[in-house]
């Protein structure tokens, strides 16, 4: 078996397959007896088949079957041995025709490949990269204080309607009772500031007629409130009138060794000065993540800009048709018209992984067990932080961590995050940083458009 190798360009060439009778000869011969010593036909003994009979039936989708098992080993074989960086797989060339199994015993098979185009990238001292940081403010802390002391306090019940109460009401309209999905249950949290006020300072018993669309003016806490549809809103008459059955609050938890307890466990913090400077740590951290994603997002856009190589695009669109014609799940297929509208989404994650091989290539990044764990860790801590878990020791978090490696579709994206963070580091040892300090909100508002 032989295979020619034909440049088209610079990204485009094809690979001429000849396959001779004697490269699949032997194998069709012994799949065609395994054939008739396991064949049970009418009118035939088991293994008595004659061997006509059993070509007639068999012989030509054996040859076609044990004819592209070959070629595809040696296409992998070809490829492998000659180093080529190929995007996507191998493609039947549509000029070269279908293969004629019928007239011939040998045949030449071409397939298209797309050649990956070099990466290149000046990457130095020269190159500055703005690094953002914010200090941690007095207000920001007491906020953080303030937080806790909500999470960790207790509901008590309430005279008056006030800034943070949860209010169980009734709802008439034309003298009849509308009960919410949540039983009736109103919390002054989920509105503006300004809305709230007609609210304050009611106690039980008390009535109110007003526009509940204007109270509620986010439309999915409306129409939850209302057990109805979003799109029902409309066509309601929003006036009703509010009677307050009962009020609670939350009473937040004193600064003292119970509340420090509660938070960090059982004497890990011991006054009032080390839990502030707890609290500053974490906010700490926080800027430090946010930091770093906007860091993390200014060096790949400023990789992505340098990288600036065409790609064989005709060919990948065709891949990506095909490839989603053996997908099982209707879903999973694709359309030409999909495939042109997510193409651009498609070639920024294309042009990023050959980012990232190229560094890999290099040696620039190299991944061990180790870079994983701490990899599944920090992965960890960023989800465990949306949830506003941030104490989590050491050993619990490892944990969780092994359990998170042996997942294999886990282990796929932390190995892709750690492969991007050591790509980053790199690049951070490179270049020149440029450090510029905003304000938190500020740096959250930066970290949130990268």
């Amino acid at each position: 078996m032989d295979i020619a190798r034909a440049n088209i360009d610079a990204l485009n060439a094809t690979l001429t397959v000849k396959v001779g009778k004697s490269d699949y000869e032997s194998k069709v011969e012994a799949t065609l007896r395994d054939y008739r010593r396991k064949a049970q036909i009418p009118g035939f003994r088991p293994g008595m088949v004659p061997m006509g009979v059993i070509k007639k039936m068999y012989q030509k989708s054996t040859i076609v079957d044990e004819v592209y098992k070959q070629v595809a080993t040696a296409l992998d074989d070809y490829i492998k041995n000659n180093r080529l960086h190929i995007l996507g797989e191998p493609l039947p060339n549509e000029a070269a025709g279908t293969v004629d199994f019928d007239a011939l015993s040998e045949f030449e098979i071409v397939y298209d490949i797309a050649l990956a185009p070099e990466v290149n990238l000046k990457i130095d001292k020269s190159i500055h990269i703005p690094y953002y940081t914010a200090a941690v403010t007095d207000d920001e802390v007491q906020q953080r204080i303030d937080s806790y002391r909500r999470y960790y306090g207790k509901t008590v019940s309430s005279e008056k309607i006030v800034e943070d109460a949860l209010v169980r009401v009734d709802l008439t309209q034309n003298g009849e009772t509308k009960h919410s999905v949540n039983s009736g249950l109103l919390s002054l949290k989920v509105m503006p500031a300004a809305n709230r006020q007609v609210l304050l300072g009611l106690a039980a018993g008390d009535t109110l007629k007003l526009n509940v669309r204007e109270l509620l003016t986010n439309d999915a806490d409306c129409a939850a409130f209302l057990n109805l549809k979003k799109e029902q809103l409309d066509a309601i008459d929003p006036i009703f009138t509010l009677t307050v059955k009962d009020i609670t609050h939350v009473q937040p938890a004193e600064v003292n060794q119970a509340l420090f307890d509660e938070i960090y466990g059982k004497d890990a913090v011991t006054s009032e000065e080390v839990f502030l400077e707890k609290i500053k740590a974490e906010i700490r951290h926080e800027i430090a993540q946010k930091s770093e994603q906007r860091f993390a997002a200014d060096i790949r856009s400023m990789l992505m800009k340098s990288f600036t190589a065409e790609l064989p695009e005709p060919f990948l669109k065709r891949w990506i048709l095909m490839s989603s014609k053996h997908e099982k799940t209707p879903a999973a297929k694709v359309t030409p018209e999909e495939v042109e509208k997510d193409f651009p989404s498609f070639v920024e994650r294309l042009r990023w992984q050959l980012i990232e091989q190229s560094f890999m290539e290099k040696g620039l990044v190299e991944i061990n067990e180790n870079d994983l764990m701490n990899a599944a860790k920090e992965t960890l801590r960023r989800r465990l932080t949306v949830y506003g878990m941030l104490n989590m020791n050491d050993e619990r978090l490892a944990e969780f961590a092994y359990t998170l490696l042996n997942r294999p579709e886990d282990r796929d994206l932390i190995i892709k995050y750690a492969v991007e963070h050591q790509t980053i580091e790199h690049v951070r040892s490179a270049v020149t940083l440029e450090q510029k300090e905003v304000t938190h909100e500020e740096l959250k508002t930066l970290a949130a458009a990268s």
